[in-house]
């Protein structure tokens, strides 16, 4: 099961990188969280997270691109929105690896939970990688239909 788990893994997130032509930026954590998934048979939280993700750093961009476009009215709204939905990012990964091992928790914990900003960029960097993952996925879902 694990000799699966970790080939699988790995494939998976070598594709992503072809996909993304080497524009991953946190590869190794990404390979984990789909382990993780994998072993624990949570693909469907796997793809709510990567949703969750592609939408987060939709909103990250209109916010950013704010600062030189004074026609978004709803700024209010959409930075409340991208806050509600950071929070939800941060829960789906703790759920997705609730069940590995302390260690793993813990490098989550201190790299991408934290009220830092280091923290945050560490999270906006990985919730790139999540992105990719989903346009991946849904390349592959529009080939076989």
């Amino acid at each position: 099961m694990d000799e699966f788990v970790n080939r699988a893994s790995a494939e998976f997130i070598d594709q992503v990188e072809k996909f993304s032509k080497s524009k991953l930026k946190r590869k190794a954590e990404l390979l984990r969280i789909y382990e993780e998934v994998l072993k624990n048979k949570t693909e469907n939280a796997f793809d709510d997270l990567i949703f969750t993700a592609k939408y987060v750093n939709g909103l990250l961009r209109i916010v950013q691109k704010e600062s030189t476009n004074a026609e978004i009215s709803n700024l209010n709204e959409i930075k409340k929105d991208f806050s509600d939905n950071m929070n939800k990012i941060v829960q789906q990964i703790k759920t997705i690896i609730s069940n590995a091992d302390e260690q793993f928790k813990l490098h989550f914990e201190e790299v991408y939970f934290e009220l830092s900003q280091q923290s945050f960029l560490n999270l906006t960097e990985l919730l790139s990688d999540l992105e990719w993952a989903k346009m991946y996925s849904n390349e592959i879902k529009r080939k076989h239909n």
